[in-house]
């Protein structure tokens, strides 16, 4: 069963972790390969400013990826689906699919009936998961990651009565 932890001092080697087993993603979203903790408290500030949620999601004992998203946001007043890692050792193996479950319940809790992500341009690999999980595409936009700006594939989710996709 997984569940969600929020994300505490002592559990910032953890969520490093998860953020450095790969390497792809942050090449992709932060223009290097290891993120360092200065990196890290720059995102959690962007995030907090929009009132992110963040947490690492744990099976058992051991921690398996991470979770933020947004209530609103500012720009669509949408519910966005910020982030959503899995440990690279763990891809492949349903986890993501079983995240994206465990978030859409907690939507479907806070009578949330569709949310949004973004998809950075080059993470053709998440492009792929996401159309995979029923995503449809909504638009693209430019946006600042980290200082920098990025395209953005924005998809959307409905969430149906039951929670499912």
């Amino acid at each position: 069963m997984l569940t969600l932890v929020e994300i505490s001092e002592n559990l910032l080697q953890a969520e490093m972790e998860i953020l450095n087993s790969d390497p792809y993603f942050n090449r992709v979203s932060f223009d290097s390969e290891v993120m360092n903790p200065e990196d890290l408290a720059r995102d959690k500030e962007n995030g907090a400013r929009l009132g992110a949620e963040r947490f690492l999601v744990r099976e058992e004992e051991r921690f398996v990826g991470i979770l933020e998203f947004i209530m609103l946001n500012p720009s669509d007043n949408c519910p966005w689906l910020g982030l959503l890692q899995v440990d690279k050792k763990l891809q492949g193996q349903g986890y993501g699919s079983r995240i994206l479950r465990l978030y859409m319940e907690e939507m479907r809790r806070r009578n949330v009936a569709v949310f949004r992500i973004g998809v950075l341009e080059g993470n053709d690999s998440a492009l792929g998961f996401w159309r995979q999980q029923g995503f449809e595409d909504v638009s693209t936009a430019r946006t600042v990651v980290n200082d920098r700006e990025k395209t953005v594939f924005v998809m959307e989710k409905k969430i149906n009565e039951q929670g499912q996709y």
